[in-house]
Protein backbone atom coordinates (compact mmCIF):
# COMPACT_ATOMS: atom_id res chain seq x y z
CA UNK A 1 0.00 0.00 0.00
CA UNK A 2 1.06 3.69 -0.76
CA UNK A 3 1.89 5.98 2.10
CA UNK A 4 2.99 9.43 1.42
CA UNK A 5 4.60 8.63 -1.61
CA UNK A 6 6.57 5.44 -0.50
CA UNK A 7 4.86 1.91 -1.98
CA UNK A 8 5.34 -0.27 1.23
CA UNK A 9 4.92 1.86 3.71
CA UNK A 10 2.10 0.32 5.50
CA UNK A 11 2.06 -3.76 5.58
CA UNK A 12 -1.50 -4.56 4.08
CA UNK A 13 -1.87 -7.94 6.95
CA UNK A 14 -0.80 -6.39 10.12
CA UNK A 15 -1.13 -2.32 9.88
CA UNK A 16 2.21 -1.80 10.83
CA UNK A 17 4.08 1.72 9.20
CA UNK A 18 7.98 1.17 8.60
CA UNK A 19 8.37 2.87 11.56
CA UNK A 20 6.92 0.40 13.62
CA UNK A 21 8.73 -2.66 11.96
CA UNK A 22 11.96 -1.11 11.48
CA UNK A 23 11.68 -0.28 15.66
CA UNK A 24 10.20 -4.19 16.11
CA UNK A 25 13.65 -5.52 14.24
CA UNK A 26 15.74 -3.34 15.82
CA UNK A 27 14.54 -4.18 19.33
CA UNK A 28 13.63 -7.74 18.73
CA UNK A 29 15.30 -9.34 21.35
CA UNK A 30 14.10 -6.69 24.15
CA UNK A 31 10.48 -7.21 22.66
CA UNK A 32 10.58 -10.93 22.98
CA UNK A 33 9.54 -12.08 26.21
CA UNK A 34 7.43 -10.25 28.18
CA UNK A 35 7.34 -12.22 30.97
CA UNK A 36 4.03 -10.78 32.24
CA UNK A 37 5.22 -7.47 32.89
CA UNK A 38 4.01 -4.16 31.98
CA UNK A 39 4.12 -2.59 28.51
CA UNK A 40 2.57 0.71 27.58
CA UNK A 41 2.54 2.10 24.08
CA UNK A 42 1.17 6.07 23.60
CA UNK A 43 -0.86 6.79 20.57
CA UNK A 44 -0.93 3.62 18.87
CA UNK A 45 -1.43 3.28 15.64
CA UNK A 46 -3.88 0.26 15.21
CA UNK A 47 -4.79 -2.82 18.12
CA UNK A 48 -2.67 -4.93 16.44
CA UNK A 49 0.40 -2.66 16.09
CA UNK A 50 1.72 -2.87 18.98
CA UNK A 51 -0.84 -4.49 21.20
CA UNK A 52 -1.67 -7.70 19.05
CA UNK A 53 2.50 -7.86 18.68
CA UNK A 54 3.43 -7.40 22.87
CA UNK A 55 0.46 -9.92 24.22
CA UNK A 56 1.50 -12.66 21.70
CA UNK A 57 4.86 -11.77 23.55
CA UNK A 58 3.57 -12.28 27.22
CA UNK A 59 3.41 -8.92 27.73
CA UNK A 60 1.09 -6.76 29.79
CA UNK A 61 -0.04 -4.21 27.49
CA UNK A 62 -1.98 -1.40 27.97
CA UNK A 63 -2.60 1.59 25.39
CA UNK A 64 -3.42 5.10 26.36
CA UNK A 65 -4.27 8.29 23.47
CA UNK A 66 -5.09 11.67 24.93
CA UNK A 67 -8.42 11.38 23.11
CA UNK A 68 -10.80 8.46 21.93
CA UNK A 69 -11.32 10.31 18.88
CA UNK A 70 -7.32 11.10 18.12
CA UNK A 71 -5.24 13.88 17.14
CA UNK A 72 -7.64 16.21 15.11
CA UNK A 73 -4.34 16.64 12.44
CA UNK A 74 -4.14 12.63 12.45
CA UNK A 75 -7.49 11.26 11.36
CA UNK A 76 -6.81 7.86 12.99
CA UNK A 77 -9.87 6.03 14.54
CA UNK A 78 -8.66 5.43 17.94
CA UNK A 79 -11.69 3.67 19.42
CA UNK A 80 -9.31 0.20 20.60
CA UNK A 81 -6.91 2.64 23.06
CA UNK A 82 -7.51 1.19 26.41
CA UNK A 83 -7.12 4.23 28.56
CA UNK A 84 -7.24 7.63 27.35
CA UNK A 85 -4.93 9.85 29.27
CA UNK A 86 -2.48 12.48 28.35
CA UNK A 87 1.40 11.62 28.85
CA UNK A 88 1.88 15.14 31.02
CA UNK A 89 -0.49 13.20 33.49
CA UNK A 90 0.12 9.14 33.95
CA UNK A 91 -1.51 8.92 37.38
CA UNK A 92 -3.61 6.29 36.12
CA UNK A 93 0.03 3.92 36.29
CA UNK A 94 1.94 3.82 39.30
CA UNK A 95 5.51 4.51 40.12
CA UNK A 96 7.87 2.06 38.13
CA UNK A 97 4.90 -0.07 37.17
CA UNK A 98 5.81 -0.24 33.55
CA UNK A 99 9.08 -2.68 32.25
CA UNK A 100 8.51 -1.15 28.45
CA UNK A 101 7.29 2.28 27.01
CA UNK A 102 6.75 2.65 23.23
CA UNK A 103 6.22 6.48 22.33
CA UNK A 104 6.89 6.94 18.60
CA UNK A 105 5.80 10.17 16.74
CA UNK A 106 3.90 11.55 20.09
CA UNK A 107 6.23 14.12 22.00
CA UNK A 108 6.65 16.75 19.57
CA UNK A 109 3.18 17.59 19.13
CA UNK A 110 3.19 18.14 23.38
CA UNK A 111 4.07 22.06 23.98
CA UNK A 112 5.45 21.04 27.59
CA UNK A 113 7.18 17.73 26.27
CA UNK A 114 9.59 18.00 29.30
CA UNK A 115 6.74 17.16 31.81
CA UNK A 116 5.67 14.18 29.60
CA UNK A 117 9.48 12.79 29.76
CA UNK A 118 9.11 13.20 33.71
CA UNK A 119 6.17 11.08 33.46
CA UNK A 120 7.23 8.23 31.18
CA UNK A 121 10.21 7.74 33.70
CA UNK A 122 8.17 7.62 36.12
CA UNK A 123 6.03 5.15 35.51
CA UNK A 124 9.16 3.11 33.93
CA UNK A 125 10.29 0.07 36.41
CA UNK A 126 13.83 -0.23 37.42
CA UNK A 127 15.85 -1.99 34.52
CA UNK A 128 13.03 -0.67 32.61
CA UNK A 129 13.46 0.31 28.58
CA UNK A 130 11.44 3.70 27.11
CA UNK A 131 11.82 3.43 23.29
CA UNK A 132 10.95 7.21 22.27
CA UNK A 133 11.08 7.62 18.48
CA UNK A 134 11.13 11.56 18.46
CA UNK A 135 12.35 13.69 15.21
CA UNK A 136 15.21 15.70 15.67
CA UNK A 137 17.86 17.22 13.90
CA UNK A 138 21.05 16.30 15.04
CA UNK A 139 22.79 19.75 12.55
CA UNK A 140 20.15 21.84 14.69
CA UNK A 141 21.90 23.10 17.51
CA UNK A 142 18.65 23.73 19.70
CA UNK A 143 14.86 22.62 19.77
CA UNK A 144 12.74 25.84 19.01
CA UNK A 145 9.35 25.80 19.62
CA UNK A 146 7.24 26.20 16.51
CA UNK A 147 3.22 26.88 15.69
CA UNK A 148 1.16 23.96 15.18
CA UNK A 149 2.80 22.26 11.58
CA UNK A 150 -0.34 19.96 9.51
CA UNK A 151 0.58 17.01 12.14
CA UNK A 152 0.32 19.38 15.30
CA UNK A 153 3.77 19.21 15.87
CA UNK A 154 4.58 22.12 17.88
CA UNK A 155 8.64 21.60 18.00
CA UNK A 156 11.47 20.97 16.15
CA UNK A 157 14.33 18.95 18.10
CA UNK A 158 17.49 20.00 17.56
CA UNK A 159 20.74 18.16 18.86
CA UNK A 160 20.11 18.96 22.42
CA UNK A 161 16.83 16.44 22.59
CA UNK A 162 19.01 13.34 24.05
CA UNK A 163 20.52 15.31 26.40
CA UNK A 164 17.19 16.97 27.82
CA UNK A 165 16.17 13.21 27.77
CA UNK A 166 19.05 11.91 29.52
CA UNK A 167 18.15 14.22 32.46
CA UNK A 168 15.12 11.77 33.33
CA UNK A 169 16.75 8.45 32.53
CA UNK A 170 20.52 7.02 33.64
CA UNK A 171 21.06 6.07 30.46
CA UNK A 172 20.31 7.14 26.53
CA UNK A 173 21.47 5.70 23.46
CA UNK A 174 20.53 7.04 20.12
CA UNK A 175 19.86 3.99 17.21
CA UNK A 176 18.65 4.61 14.07
CA UNK A 177 15.91 3.27 12.32
CA UNK A 178 15.71 1.99 8.88
CA UNK A 179 12.82 0.02 6.91
CA UNK A 180 12.32 0.72 2.87
CA UNK A 181 12.83 4.60 2.53
CA UNK A 182 12.08 5.57 6.10
CA UNK A 183 15.00 6.96 7.72
CA UNK A 184 14.61 7.55 11.75
CA UNK A 185 16.42 7.85 15.34
CA UNK A 186 14.70 5.99 18.79
CA UNK A 187 16.22 6.96 21.91
CA UNK A 188 16.59 3.97 23.83
CA UNK A 189 16.29 5.31 27.88
CA UNK A 190 16.82 2.70 30.58
CA UNK A 191 17.04 2.81 34.68
CA UNK A 192 19.14 1.33 36.28
CA UNK A 193 18.43 -1.90 38.21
Amino acid sequence: MEFAGRREARCEECDALERHRALARQMSELLRDGGGRGALEAGPASPRVFGDFLRERDWHYQSIDQSRRGNPKDPRAVGFIDHEADLRDLSLFADGSMHLVIVQHVIEEIPDFELAIAELARVLAPGGTALLEIPFDPAMQSSERQPPNHYGNVWRFGADLPGTVAEYFADVDVVGLQEGDYFGRLLVCRHTT
